[in-house]
């Protein structure tokens, strides 16, 4: 009840965090988009006056080369007062200054202006270095002739593109430089820097577009997330709904795997209970014929046979190896439920109390790599593993007394131990190495190595219950290794 009482609530809650988040998200958008159309607008600015000005520097060139040479030829006067002489047309730079400020009062507003230290007397008002920009430009070109120097300045209420590219001396203009009578210098050299051509670009019409833009790309943007505030409104509202009835089924559910739990945990409880009880009254007749055949023994001693006295013994040792084997079946069903406590096990020491617990051989040697790790683990499941895998190696063996297993560990993937131990016994086929873990299962005659076949389905239990992997490597007559995995941190 008090889930349903409080959803609008916080829906409404949801909602307005989502729309602050959006308007924020709007501003920082905005900004954005300012910058790079800020960005956008220099750059615009820069290409325009940077193809002016080559348009401008391409066509006084021409005109130089194509016109003023042809006129020079027929006799026609070049000079700057063109107007009022006959037979006169301007000068390169004349003409080129007015077919920029004519282009600028057409089209851009833009403005043209060719200066430099040295003007000639009838360009002393407007040839010179006037301002701060125009010292500087000049500065920059005596280094750098090859780029272009501007600024972005405000004049007037206006900004503006102050953008400036070096005027060097052509070798069809020294002559007329260098000779003519009002030069104010006469020593010009081809590649001499001699003025600076500046085009001074406005940026009122493009500022007014990009932001008339801008208003409609911010317009778009923010009916776009108010249309999303609402859908994420909406959505959001049916899954809180649906969050509430899964929270509850969650909890239903809950409530059953805790019955379940508890349910399976009387089962295990009762099962080992059970296993107990059958293992007991299996093994109540085990011990009558044991003492029932040591009797007879005793009782006609002096009338056995040899062959008689042979069966007696085998009869005892098959009933041993049936007690055996009830033991493994009991030991098998219990493993993952008891002696998991989980604590920190140097698994060298293990090892060493494994083998002191071993019918060792004499002359069979047991190598244990000095790298072994302290970590925390089951300390009873991997003893069980060592001391199974270690026992097999010396009852499988042809001649114990001269075997040799050697016992590794390496890191896997950084989350596991590797163990693997090694024996230089008979070897197993290939065909035969899945069989080895199933329960039961065992290569060797019963006749020659007494085994349950219960040990390796053990062991391969124990360490899949544990998160780990075992796998069989071997060849006949090439040992055999045996490599499990054990996670480095082990859970209850």
């Amino acid at each position: 009840m008090n889930t349903h009482s409080h959803s609008p609530l916080k829906n409404w809650q949801f909602i307005l965090l989502l729309m602050l988040a959006f308007f924020i998200t709007t501003f920082a958008a905005a900004w954005h988009i300012s910058q790079l159309q800020s960005r956008l607008i220099e750059s615009t600015a820069v290409k325009n006056a940077r193809s002016f000005s080559d348009a401008l520097t391409e066509f006084r060139t021409l005109y130089t080369s194509e016109v003023v040479t042809t006129a020079k030829q027929h006799g026609l006067e070049i000079t700057h007062d063109y107007a009022t002489k006959e037979n006169a047309i301007p000068l390169p730079a004349t003409l080129s200054m007015l077919l920029g400020e004519k282009i600028g009062e057409h089209a851009s507003g833009s403005k043209t202006m060719l200066y430099s230290p040295y003007p000639f007397p009838w360009r002393q008002e407007t040839g010179g270095l006037r301002d701060q920009f125009m010292q500087q430009a000049w500065k920059f070109f005596s280094q750098n002739p090859d780029k272009p120097f501007y600024r972005f300045t405000e004049r007037d209420g206006r900004e503006y593109l102050r953008y400036a590219t070096a005027d060097v001396m052509r070798p069809a203009c020294i002559q007329c430089h260098n000779s003519h009578p009002d030069t104010p210098k006469n020593n010009w050299k081809t590649g001499d820097l001699r003025g600076v051509l500046e085009v001074d670009f406005p940026l009122d019409q493009v500022i007014a577009q990009t932001q008339a833009d801008q208003k409609e790309t911010i317009a778009i943007f923010i009916a776009i997330g108010l249309l999303g505030i609402i859908g994420i409104g909406f959505v959001t509202s049916k899954l809180r709904h649906t969050s509430v009835e899964l929270q509850q089924r969650v909890q239903e559910r809950t409530a059953e795997l805790v019955d379940k739990a508890a349910a399976l945990e009387r089962i295990n409880q009762e099962l080992d209970q059970y296993a107990y009880v059958v293992s007991h009254d299996l093994k109540a007749p085990l011990r009558a014929i044991a003492n029932l055949s040591e009797w007879i023994e005793e009782d006609i001693a002096d009338n056995l046979t040899d062959d008689t006295r042979k069966q007696m013994t085998l009869l005892r040792g098959r009933v041993a190896r049936m007690g055996d084997l009830i033991n493994g079946i009991l030991q098998y069903s219990r493993i993952g439920r008891i002696d998991n406590e989980v604590e920190s096990v140097d698994v060298n020491e293990l090892l060493q109390e494994i083998i002191a617990g071993l019918a060792v051989p004499e002359g069979f040697v047991i190598d244990i790599a000095p790298d072994m790790p302290v970590f925390e683990t089951a300390r009873v499941p991997l003893s069980q593993v060592f001391a199974n895998l270690l026992s097999n190696a010396i009852k499988y063996h042809h001649q114990p007394e001269q075997g040799h297993v050697k016992v590794n560990v390496r890191e896997v993937d950084g989350e596991f131990y590797e163990f693997s131990v090694h024996d230089d016994g008979p070897g197993i086929a290939p065909e035969y190495h899945e069989k080895m873990f199933g329960i039961f299962q065992t290569l060797n005659a019963r006749d020659k190595v007494e085994s349950t076949g219960v040990g390796l389905s053990i062991v391969k239990k124990i360490v899949e219950i544990q998160g780990g992997k075992i796998i069989l490597e071997s060849a006949e007559g090439e040992g055999s290794t045996f490599r499990f995995s054990v996670p480095k941190t082990t859970s209850n």
